[in-house]
């Protein structure tokens, strides 16, 4: 629906750009989507294209999840940090019986104050098991 009046790539049939949407959004409301493929769209606008790539949703998607991306002044070093630091996310998630599955980790810092985040696919359970929140 959110898709109708974007003009994606012909590289792929719409059904398949909302498959890959729908991945990428577990647990959002429509508006969450719709803001996504706007956001997609003026990337692509940005970058004077034609069309919507699935590159572009995925920007878009951290986008809304992150906020803009911060153009920091950070060495290698404390590049290296963040990226020890969000991985530790990754591997603690890992062998976490109980945890949600990770669906994306960025080290790109963003204005919500983040130098990076880890994005969990969300339960669709409001109540948590003593276990889970220990996870």
């Amino acid at each position: 629906m959110h898709l109708a009046k974007i003009k994606t790539d012909p590289k792929y049939p719409k059904e398949e750009y909302a498959r890959k949407l729908s991945a990428l959004t577990p647990g959002f409301t429509g508006a969450d989507i719709m803001n996504i493929c706007n956001e997609g769209a003026i990337i692509a606008a940005r970058r004077d294209a034609k069309t919507v790539t699935v590159v572009d949703f995925e920007q878009a998607t951290e986008r809304v999840i992150g906020g803009i991306e911060r153009k920091l002044p950070q060495s290698t070093e404390e590049r290296r940090t963040v990226a020890y630091h969000e991985a530790g996310h990754a591997v603690a998630g890992w062998f976490s019986k109980h945890a949600a599955p990770l669906i994306k980790l960025t080290i790109i810092p963003r204005a919500k104050g983040s130098l990076g985040f880890a994005q969990y696919l969300p339960d669709e359970v409001s109540l948590y098991t003593q276990e889970q929140l220990e996870d």
